[in-house]
């Protein structure tokens, strides 16, 4: 992780932690405000409800409603048809309680719950009064929170920008894959770039999914698809290294790999569907069919090696492809260029 990165990192931590306090606050003033009982939980609902994203605030808050019934229902059977045991009776309430939420799926609601089961143990109250005032925090903690959270940073610059170093990054490795498949160097650097594109492509889907959580729109899910085709492709390229490093000779055909290598390079962008790459591919291949038959076993393997990285090759462009022709919305920005080549 580089240092504007974590900067980065900081920064969100920081306005999470504003949100929170602010939040927290001003529940438990407006639980004070309509004078309802324990109006400090309120804070307390809000602090452990404002998440990361949008989505999940608003699938947490789905969440607390619908087991705050569940804990209604368990309250009523422990504590009021049980008698009153005290402890034994909240144990008894937890157990339920913790397996129900458990159950649905609900573990982030477990510590609210487990709070108002304390709330009915200090006042042994099954009023539909207390439980309406019980409700009345679990909505004021979650309300305050989906406010805090409704207005979210966007990153779309931040990914534009993402999207950019990723396919540079493919450029540059299919330029050194290129250059060890005509025998200028030996492809040392193409590791690090590797690990580099990798780490590039997993901070950029991590930010296009905080961006499509945030903003809740279909138009951004498509930036978590091409990430994810990227990091594909990205395994594909590390295969493709793999495979040509395992090479024991350079037979003279892997000059023409290498030569489509270059083409490909500069057809690496976001607009591009690689139809004509596709069959420009199938043209190297035919050709490679032609060749005479290798006359050693050294040079069977390694045309067979090389008939790999053509295979490869070709499922990194089938990703492409497969990946445009998905029903995904597109951002505006492509919809204004020009046809691609």
């Amino acid at each position: 992780m580089d240092y504007s990165t974590d900067i980065h990192a900081q920064k969100k931590m920081a306005l999470k932690a504003l949100k929170i306090a602010v939040g927290s606050c001003a529940a438990i003033m407006i639980a004070q405000f309509f004078e309802l009982a324990y109006a400090a939980s309120a804070g307390i609902i809000t602090l452990l409800t404002v998440q990361n994203t949008r989505k999940d605030t608003i699938e947490l808050t789905l969440e607390r409603l619908w087991s705050f019934l569940l804990s209604i229902l368990l309250i009523f059977v422990c504590f009021h048809f049980s008698g009153r045991l005290g402890w034994i009776n909240y144990g008894i309430y937890i157990l339920l309680m913790v397996a129900g939420c458990y159950y649905f799926d609900w573990q982030n609601t477990i510590s609210v719950n487990a709070v108002m089961g304390t709330h009915y143990l200090m006042s042994p109250d099954y009023s539909l009064s207390f439980a309406l005032s019980e409700l009345s925090l679990v909505l004021i903690g979650t309300g305050t929170a989906l406010i805090m959270n409704w207005r979210m940073p966007s990153y779309l610059k931040e990914i534009r920008e993402d999207i950019r170093r990723i396919e540079d990054g493919m450029q540059q490795i299919l330029r050194e894959l290129a250059y060890e498949l005509e025998g200028y160097r030996k492809g040392e650097h193409a590791w690090c770039d590797l690990d580099r594109l990798e780490a590039h492509l997993h901070l950029g889907l991590n930010r296009a999914c905080e961006q499509a959580y945030n903003s809740l729109s279909e138009a951004d899910l498509y930036y978590i698809e091409y990430m994810e085709m990227r990091m594909q492709q990205c395994t594909m390229l590390q295969t493709l290294k793999s495979r040509i490093q395992s090479l024991r000779e350079m037979p003279r055909q892997a000059g023409m790999v290498g030569c489509y290598l270059r083409y490909l390079e500069q057809y690496v962008h976001e607009d591009n569907i690689p139809d004509e790459q596709i069959e420009k591919l199938q043209q190297v291949m035919d050709q490679m069919k032609m060749e005479a038959l290798p006359k050693t076993q050294e040079e069977f393997e390694s045309r067979a090696v090389l008939y790999h990285v053509l295979m490869d090759l070709e499922e990194f462009l089938f990703i492409k492809q497969r990946f445009w022709e998905t029903n995904l919305p597109r951002p505006e920005e492509l919809y204004k260029k020009e046809s691609p080549v």
